[in-house]
């Protein structure tokens, strides 16, 4: 502020607040800066996008390593081509089931009790491990599979279409299915049934991770039906809990088609 001729300036008093000229002229001052250093950066940025102050500085919104975050892989079993030879042709088959007679002869025909054919289930399944020829090997799993059905055995079932799929691409799960289903049900011991509900829940397990309601609800229903003629109650109670929750799943996902 000037004084005028004959006034003696005087300056403001320490703590007093600045006269609002003074506050006008800083926050115009102030204004003015800050446009030419935004435009100066824009000239220096080339884009008309201003730049961070230091661009060796990752965004904050980004890992400061620079790597890339895949979302987490869902948990599913194989699907029908994901890996392993296919199933060999008809031809191979019949080739293989030539030299599968010469080396094994009928093994089924041999077992005439569950015991033995358990017996003969266990020697396909320690040669099958072993051999090198696709289609024989193929012969070998399905022969040991037959004989589990037959002895009544949803442990040798398992095993059999297990060692299968680690070598073979085709459905597994199904087949399983379509196995222990084939297992007369009321011929079973208490044992043998719990082993057949088991895997039954196994099927249902893998059937429900593969998003496929319709087959878990099959298996589970021939869980609760094993369980049954096992005597738990109570195992048959909660399989029968979990039907009803896969089956309300089931229901919910083809209303919503």
């Amino acid at each position: 502020m000037t004084p005028r001729p004959g006034q003696v300036y005087q300056s403001p008093r320490a703590g007093s607040p600045p006269p609002a000229r003074v506050i006008e002229g800083l926050s115009c001052l102030t204004t003015l800066a800050t446009a030419i250093l935004l435009s100066t950066t824009l000239a220096i940025s080339g884009t008309g996008v201003p730049v961070a102050a230091n661009p060796a500085d990752p965004p904050a919104d980004e890992p400061a390593s620079g790597e890339d975050f895949a979302p987490r892989p869902r948990m599913r079993s194989l699907d029908a081509t994901a890996s392993g030879d296919t199933i060999p042709s008809q031809r191979a088959m019949v080739d293989a089931r030539a030299r599968f007679k010469r080396r094994f002869g009928t093994p089924g025909s041999r077992a005439r009790t569950s015991a033995g054919a358990l017996h003969a289930v266990d020697a396909l399944l320690a040669a099958a491990i072993s051999e090198p020829d696709a289609a024989l090997k193929w012969m070998i799993l399905d022969e040991a599979r037959r004989l589990g059905v037959a002895a009544g055995s949803a442990v040798a079932v398992t095993r059999s279409i297990r060692l299968a799929s680690a070598e073979f691409d085709f459905d597994a799960v199904a087949l399983e299915y379509r196995s222990l289903l084939e297992i007369p049900l009321r011929a079973l011991d208490p044992v043998r049934a719990r082993d057949l509900a088991r895997s039954a829940e196994g099927v249902a397990t893998l059937a429900e991770t593969d998003l496929r309601p319709d087959l878990a609800v099959l298996a589970q229903a021939l869980a609760v039906r094993a369980w049954q003629r096992t005597g738990d109650n109570a195992a048959t109670l909660k399989a029968a809990q979990r039907h009803d929750a896969l089956e309300s799943v089931r229901v919910g996902e083809a209303s919503g088609r």
